[in-house]
């Protein structure tokens, strides 16, 4: 498996993938509890909500209520395709799914719902604020971002199965340099944090060791690259589906009410 790189530094994806990050992301997010543990801070099923940056539709899915109004937005065709696995169960339902192929930059003019969602999205944590006074008006009732919150690296995916030393990473939670973007004139009207763990499998350990130097921008005969690939042959867990990486995770639930 060829897991392309990318430089962000704040652990989300950002608003344009190639297909295979968009897929190793979508696919690290199902293997994961995060849904099973960030939903339930969300609330009861939503009956109308727009969800800015949908990927996959994991979270997305958990949240549409029966006869709920789903409006997802992904400008990446890899996370539409995905989306689109949604719609037979939805439909069973009595629930509807709108997808729309932009960015937030680009929303239509006329998008808006009951709800908001944006999580794990890029903008939350570069643009906070910007981001912020362009939704204002898209939704009625509230607004709800996730946004990482753990005390240690947020720069990729599975960072956190590194020790400090390999990651090399900012360890400050992200979400409070959301909170510093928006200043107290925005701050939500309440946070709450969900734990879990972030897995995925890898095929083999060299697929697994490949992965964290791409990741890192390590060339395999550095030092510090030896020093990964024997970490990580010491520290993953082979099983009988191939070789688990996994790492401590945290959420920020943020949540804007209309007043």
């Amino acid at each position: 498996m060829t897991v392309a790189s990318f430089s962000e530094d704040t652990g989300v994806r950002p608003s344009r993938w190639d297909d295979g990050q968009a897929r190793f992301y979508a696919e690290t997010i199902e293997s994961s509890d995060y849904v099973d543990r960030v939903a339930p801070l969300l609330g009861p099923p939503w009956k109308d909500f727009v969800d800015v940056g949908a990927g996959s539709g994991a979270l997305g899915a958990r949240l549409v209520g029966d006869g709920g109004r789903w409006t997802a937005v992904d400008p990446q065709p890899a996370m539409r395709a995905l989306l689109e696995r949604q719609r037979m169960p939805l439909s069973a339902r009595g629930a509807t799914l709108e997808i729309h192929a932009c960015t937030w930059q680009d929303l239509p003019a006329h998008l808006s719902a009951r709800r908001l969602l944006a999580a794990n999205l890029g903008a939350t944590h570069h643009e906070a604020g910007v981001f912020f006074d362009a939704m204002v008006g898209r939704w009625q009732d509230a607004m709800h971002w996730v946004v990482a919150a753990q005390a240690g690296p947020s720069s990729f995916c599975l960072a956190g199965f590194l020790p400090p030393e390999l990651h090399g990473c900012d360890t400050r939670p992200a979400f409070e340099r959301t909170l510093d973007q928006l200043g107290p004139e925005r701050a939500p009207d309440d946070i709450r944090f969900a734990d879990w763990h972030c897995r995925f499998v890898f095929a083999d350990l060299p697929t697994a060791q490949a992965h964290f130097l791409d990741r890192l921008a390590l060339a395999p005969d550095t030092a510090k690259a030896v020093a990964v690939c024997r970490f990580v042959a010491r520290h993953a867990l082979p099983t009988a589906a191939g070789i688990e990486v996994s790492c401590s995770k945290r959420s920020a639930v943020m949540r804007w009410q209309a007043h």
